[in-house]
C-alpha cells in the first residue's frame, strides 16, 4: 500500500499534463501512487497520460466518458489505496518536496487533514502572486499547530476549500464523495470532511502553484446557480454536526455574499435565472433565518444584500440596488478615514502648538543662559585684564628689589661690616 493515492482528473489538457505529472513523479517522498482520470478528453491529454505511464509503474490511468471534474474524482478514491489522499488539478504544480513535509508532519502528529497554502500564478507572464483567500489569514493565528474544527467555529467558513491545498487522511474521507453534476461541489466535500476530522492542522507554506487560466475549471464555469444549492447544503451539514449555533454569522455572510457574488459574474439569460432562484430561496427561508436569529447576528452588508434580493423586482434592479449598497459604503468608509484624518489633523495641530510654546520656552531660556555667559565671559576678561597688570607690576617691583640688593651686597660697607656679621651669628650659638 502507497503512503499517498495523488488524484488527477484530467480534461483536454495538453499543454500542460506534462507540467503537472513531472512535478509529481519527481517527489523527494517515492512511496506514492498517481492515478489520472481522463475524463473524456478530446485532445492529446489521454496519449500522454499513457506516455507517463509506460515510464514509471506507479501511474494508473482511467480513462471515462465526459462526466465532469467530481465523477473523475470519485473515481480516482474508488481506486485509491494510499494512507493519505491528495487531489491534484491537471494544470498546476507542486513542489518538488511537499508531500514528503505533508507525510512527515501528518505522521508525526497523526492527522487527519493538513490545511496548507496554494499560491497563484499567470498562466501568460508566470507572474506569482498571493491572495487572502489562498493565504488562509483566518488561520494565522493556529499555523503549524494541531487544533479541532471546535475549536474555531468563526473561522470554518473563511478557509479555502480547494481540494489542493489539502492533505487528507484516507480513513476520514472513505465514506464522502463529491457531488456529480454540481459546481462549487468542493465546498460541500471540504466541510464534511472538516466535521469528520479530530485532529487538524494549519502548515503555513506555499506548496502548490495555481495556474490562473481563461479556460480552467474555475474560470469557465456557467452554471453559478449551483452555489444556492450548496449553500443549503452547509446549512443542513453544519446543523446536523451541532455546529449551526456557533457558525451561524460566518456561515451566512459567507453564503449570502457568494451568492451575490456568483450572481454579478453571471451572465445572460444565466444572470436572470440565478436572480429567480435565488429570490425564491431567500423568501422561502425568511422565516426561517429570523427564528434562527441570522439578521441580528450578521453585518449590515449581507443583511442589505438579502433584503434586497427579496424585494427587487427584477436580476436589473437587484444588480444596482446592491451597488447602491456598496456605493453607500464606502462614501461612509470614506467620510469616516475623512473625520479621522481631520481629528488626526486637529491632534496635530494641537501637539503643534505645545511644541511651540515649549520651542519658545526653551528658546528663551537659551537666550537667558547666554546673557548670562555672555556676562561671566566679560567678569572673566576684566579680572584677567587685572591680573596680567598686577603680574607685570610685581615684575618690576621684583627687577628693582633685585637690583638694590645686588649694589647693596657689592657695596664698601657690606663688605667692611662682614666680619661683625659673622662674630655676631658666632655668639648667637
Amino acid at each position: 500500500m502507497a503512503l499517498v493515492s495523488v488524484i488527477i482528473p484530467t480534461y483536454n489538457v495538453e499543454d500542460y499534463i506534462g507540467e503537472c505529472l513531472d512535478s509529481i513523479c519527481n517527489q523527494t517522498l517515492n512511496d506514492i501512487e498517481i492515478i489520472c482520470i481522463d475524463d473524456g478528453s478530446d485532445d492529446s491529454t489521454l496519449d500522454k497520460l499513457n506516455e507517463y505511464a509506460s515510464k514509471d509503474d506507479r501511474i494508473k490511468v482511467i480513462s471515462q466518458e465526459n462526466k465532469g471534474p467530481s465523477s473523475a474524482r470519485n473515481a480516482g478514491l474508488d481506486n485509491a489505496l494510499g494512507k493519505y489522499i491528495y487531489f491534484m488539478d491537471s494544470d498546476d504544480y507542486l513542489e518538488l518536496n511537499a508531500l514528503e513535509k505533508l507525510t512527515d508532519i501528518a505522521e508525526e502528529n497523526s492527522l487527519d487533514l493538513i490545511i496548507f497554502k496554494l499560491i497563484n500564478f499567470d498562466d501568460g507572464s508566470e507572474e506569482k502572486y498571493e491572495t487572502r483567500y489562498y493565504n488562509i489569514e483566518a488561520l494565522s493565528d493556529l499555523k503549524n499547530t494541531v487544533f479541532s474544527y471546535k475549536d474555531i467555529p468563526d473561522k470554518i467558513f473563511h478557509i479555502a476549500v480547494s481540494p489542493p491545498g489539502k492533505l487528507f487522511k484516507r480513513d476520514l474521507i472513505k465514506d464522502i464523495r463529491f457531488i456529480e453534476g454540481v459546481i462549487f461541489e468542493d465546498n460541500i466535500f471540504f466541510i464534511e470532511a472538516l466535521f469528520n476530522s479530530t485532529r487538524l492542522y494549519f502548515y503555513d507554506e506555499y506548496l502548490y502553484n495555481r495556474r490562473v487560466r481563461p479556460g480552467s475549471l474555475m474560470t469557465s464555469k456557467k452554471n453559478f446557480a449551483d452555489y444556492i444549492f450548496v449553500s443549503n447544503r452547509l446549512i443542513d451539514i453544519t446543523k446536523e454536526n451541532g455546529m449551526f449555533d456557533a457558525c451561524k454569522a460566518s456561515l451566512f455572510d459567507k453564503i449570502i455574499i457568494n451568492n451575490y457574488s456568483r450572481f454579478s459574474q453571471s451572465q445572460g439569460e444565466s444572470k436572470l435565472e440565478y436572480f429567480d432562484k435565488l429570490k425564491k430561496d431567500f423568501l422561502a427561508k425568511k422565516e426561517e433565518y429570523a427564528d434562527d436569529n441570522v439578521f441580528e447576528i450578521i453585518p449590515s452588508r449581507p443583511r442589505e444584500i438579502f433584503n434586497s434580493c427579496i424585494e427587487s423586482e427584477n436580476a436589473r434592479e437587484f444588480d444596482l440596488s446592491v451597488k447602491l449598497i456598496d456605493s453607500e459604503i464606502l462614501l461612509q468608509r470614506t467620510e469616516d478615514a475623512l473625520e479621522t484624518k481631520k481629528d488626526q489633523f486637529r491632534n496635530y495641530k494641537e501637539v503643534t502648538k505645545a511644541q511651540l510654546r515649549s520651542l519658545r520656552h526653551d528658546k528663551n531660556q537659551l537666550i537667558n543662559n547666554s546673557k548670562r555667559l555672555s556676562a561671566k565671559v566679560n567678569e572673566l576678561s576684566y579680572e584677567q585684564k587685572l591680573l596680567v597688570k598686577e603680574n607685570k607690576t610685581y615684575k618690576q617691583e621684583n627687577r628693582h628689589l633685585t637690583k638694590v640688593n645686588k649694589e647693596l651686597m657689592s657695596s664698601t660697607s657690606w663688605k667692611v661690616t662682614k666680619p661683625l656679621r659673622l662674630a655676631g651669628r658666632v655668639a648667637k650659638k
